[in-house]
């Protein structure tokens, strides 16, 4: 089988061994160009006869011996106009072998970072990515050269440029390249994105990463730097995802252990229950590896992750209320290191139990702890919309703990109770019945206000079923009812008649 290549799934015979030739006039053809500039053009031309040799005999090793040593003929004689010019022409070329072109440009990608200036770099970059666009077995370098070129970019100021660059780029789809790169080039087009405030795309790319692959000790980085991106994305809307992102980084890094992969050539090599048997071995390791104890963390380290479940605290305090922001405040009541910030853990008490908040107590207590907090700098725009959201979950917590002990209450009494004008009591009850956080009707001209429960659906069709049972015994005895008087008249007819 070694005198046979595959070629685009197509066993195809090498006829020639060129071997002995390319040991031959490889060195010769270096050996003129080095020794004589001038002879350049005559050592590419003896090296194209033998491409041409090697190309048409099949030899797919030869050829790639040629086309290499072409592109390090230009690199060493400073050429960057003929480097460009023959890769284009030798990529192109009738029957040109894949596993040649891929070793071309593979060398040729160690270039870039040797030109002598930024224009002739980028040129060698855009004459790469236009041979290698289309072509699956080169992709992974093509992603390498688009990810240089998106930092040129980006360095120019032109982020929108850069980020469109990248976008164009589908890695979830290469089955070739590594997954810890494949999620690097994804947080890097998220991060482009953000820049360019193109949050729907942002958006649509974060879903590309299955959140499983950071429960790997060894990707904790890519873990932070994924959250982090996650968290400029959401915190201006959605205070819920806010905190469950900042609770995924508060966790503490587990050990790295050495976690075995199972690479693309393998999954061909095994069989159907080989692979099996190997995945649960992998899936056993990285268990094994999350249940380690926490790794020590610096003084630095201790700081950074209270402050992460500071704000962790604070953004689901901030969040609307619902059933899941009310599990959120229950789940991370019962974190250990809650105990050691009590200021914050006090507040979220508050927010837990069923008892009126003053909103001056509230202030006083908790004002200059808050105020410490860059969540709540009113210099920011987001600092702002903070303090106004903490202020509106305050009177919502009130008026829902309102709704718990009265039945109905008049609105001059529960304005005393908020602190707040009667047409504001009336915005908070509109918006919480909207939400169907609270039943509420208010009679405006008495001024009073009823709270109902929200009822079950089973309650609701219990309820109906009883009526319907009540209407058919109406209707029942109305029918028998009727019937008597019909059978009485029908007897005081007969007595008068005789």
């Amino acid at each position: 089988m070694d005198n046979y290549l595959f070629e685009g799934g197509r066993i195809t015979k090498m006829e020639v061994d060129y071997s002995p030739a390319c040991d031959e006039k490889i060195p010769l053809a270096k050996d003129m160009a080095r020794k004589n500039p001038e002879a350049f053009h005559d050592a590419i031309e003896l090296l194209l006869q033998l491409e041409k040799q090697t190309r048409l005999g099949a030899d797919m090793v030869s050829c790639s011996r040629v086309l290499v040593a072409i592109c390090q003929i230009c690199f060493e004689a400073q050429n960057w106009n003929a480097l460009n010019e023959y890769v284009s022409l030798l990529a192109r070329r009738r029957s040109q072998l894949k596993q040649a072109v891929s070793k071309m440009i593979q060398e040729c990608c160690t270039y870039v970072d040797k030109t002598p200036d930024k224009a002739t770099k980028l040129k060698l970059i855009d004459t790469l990515r236009t041979v290698t666009e289309g072509k699956i077995y080169v992709e992974i370098e093509r992603a390498r050269l688009t990810k240089i070129l998106a930092d040129i970019k980006e360095a120019d100021g032109d982020v929108a440029g850069a980020a469109s660059v990248m976008e164009e780029l589908q890695v979830e789809t290469y089955g070739s390249m590594d997954k810890r790169e494949k999620v690097e080039f994804i947080l890097e087009q998220m991060r482009l994105c953000l820049l360019k405030e193109d949050f729907v795309s942002t958006q649509i790319i974060a879903k590309k990463i299955s959140i499983k692959f950071f429960e790997d000790p060894a990707q904790h980085d890519l873990k932070l730097k994924f959250y982090n991106l996650m968290i400029r994305l959401d915190r201006d809307g959605s205070f819920l995802k806010t905190s469950r992102h900042y609770q995924a980084i508060a966790e503490p890094p587990r050990p790295a252990s050495a976690v075995p992969q199972l690479t693309e050539e393998e999954k061909k090599k095994l069989s159907e229950d080989d692979r099996k048997k190997r995945e649960d071995e992998i899936k056993a390791a990285v268990a094994a590896a999350a249940a380690l104890p926490p790794v020590e963390l610096t003084p630095e380290q201790e700081k950074e992750q209270k402050e992460k479940l500071i704000c962790a605290v604070l953004y689901c305090v901030l969040a609307p209320y619902d059933n899941e922001q009310s599990d959120m405040m229950a789940h991370l009541s019962k974190k250990k290191k809650l105990e050691e910030i009590p200021a914050y853990r006090e507040i979220l008490r508050l927010f837990m139990s069923k008892e009126l908040i003053n909103f001056d107590t509230f202030n006083a207590d908790f004002g200059t702890v808050l105020a410490e907090n860059d969540m709540f700098l009113d210099t920011t725009k987001h600092g702002r919309k903070c303090i106004a959201e903490l202020k509106d979950r305050l009177i919502e917590h009130n008026i829902r703990i309102i709704a718990m002990y009265y039945s109905r209450i008049h609105l001059l009494r529960m304005s005393e109770l908020l602190n707040l004008p009667s047409n504001r009591c009336e915005e908070y009850l509109s918006k919480l019945a909207n939400s169907d956080t609270i039943r509420v009707k208010i009679d405006r001209p008495v001024g009073i206000i009823y709270f109902t429960t929200k009822k079950s659906a089973s309650d609701i069709l219990n309820n109906w079923a009883n009526d319907v049972n009540q209407l058919m015994s109406l209707v029942n005895k109305t029918c028998h009812l009727i019937n008597k008087e019909e059978c009485i008249h029908s007897a005081i007819g007969v007595v008068v008649e005789e």
